[in-house]
């Protein structure tokens, strides 16, 4: 009869098991580092660090160099790899255009409400949600590439809200308060513009040219200011300099006012105050970043005869 013999079990010392997991975690986390740097950042690309600090609503304050060539182009969701054609008339030169000097902040960019989401679309695979502040931050780079200074507001208003005991329905409350402390800050500040988007349907608030797709652009005038009329020819001019860009991607001038609207959105504050809605709920990140593009040219455009009729 053969006799089994139990062969005896090697113990792996509890230190050396530790080691051996440390050891295999720092490999993961230096082949993570690796393949986000290739793949996400490709050196010169800051868009998931900026989709990153704003996937809960949060505005950060990332430095989003050469954004307009990098920002939608070299990445692995599937957006197009070539840069987009852009949609526009516009002037090549209008940098030499512009008579401010960028480090002189005229524009002041915000949102008074910071959580509103555009399409998650192929983003969702990475829980990372495309929220209106990170079409602040993509406004300013353009302007800045238009010689055009800005200044796009970072802080939360929930804690404004929650600072003031300001109720979430009066919300335009709490972004009036930013406003006069960013203008106590920088007294240079001129033009006023809360970005937002809007709940219309897909084919109202998206337009389609040489094959791509575009957000339109509605511009917004509450009625319920007393003197709404300067806000609403600051409006028409903008929105001509839109309709002569492009027409098709003009949503025209909503006036807003009476029951049921907020009709103020603090354009009393200054007649060069203005709620602009860039897209809707429908439209993808990529779609709103082309209107950006072409928004900061006409935003350029209208500052720029704006200050020439000044000093006339």
């Amino acid at each position: 009869m053969k006799i089994f013999i139990a062969k005896k079990r090697i113990k792996l010392p509890r230190y050396k098991l530790y080691y051996i997991i440390l050891s295999l975690s720092i490999i993961l986390i230096i082949l993570l580092n690796i393949t986000l740097n290739i793949f996400l950042k490709n050196n010169e690309e800051p868009f998931l660090d900026i989709f990153l600090g704003n996937s809960f609503g949060n505005v950060t304050t990332h430095n989003i160099n050469n954004m307009h060539d990098f920002l939608f182009y070299r990445n692995i969701w599937g957006l197009n790899i070539k840069k987009d054609t852009q949609a526009t008339n516009i002037n090549p030169n209008i940098k030499d255009i512009i008579i401010t000097p960028e480090s002189t902040k005229i524009v002041y960019i915000y949102n008074t409400f910071q959580t509103s989401k555009y399409q998650a679309n192929h983003l969702s695979s990475y829980s990372i949600t495309p929220v209106i502040t990170q079409a602040s931050l993509i406004l300013q780079e353009y302007l800045t590439n238009l010689n055009i200074g800005s200044i796009v507001e970072t802080k939360k208003i929930a804690e404004v809200l929650k600072e003031e005991d300001i109720a979430y329905t009066n919300s335009y409350k709490a972004s009036r308060i930013l406003i006069e402390r960013a203008q106590e800050q920088n007294p240079t500040l001129k033009y006023f513009f809360d970005i937002t988007l809007s709940n219309s349907e897909e084919e109202v608030t998206t337009t389609q040219i040489d094959e791509l797709r575009y957000a339109k652009i509605l511009f917004v005038v509450g009625t319920d200011n007393p003197d709404y009329a300067k806000n609403q020819d600051m409006a028409k001019k903008l929105n001509v300099i839109l309709e002569k860009l492009n027409p098709s991607l003009s949503r025209g001038i909503s006036l807003r006012g009476g029951t049921g609207y907020q009709g103020i959105y603090n354009q009393d504050y200054s007649e060069y105050a203005l709620l602009i809605e860039v897209g809707g709920t429908y439209n993808t990140i990529d779609e709103v970043n082309r209107s950006l593009q072409v928004l900061a040219e006409v935003i350029s455009t209208y500052i720029k005869e704006d200050l020439a009729n000044e000093e006339e």
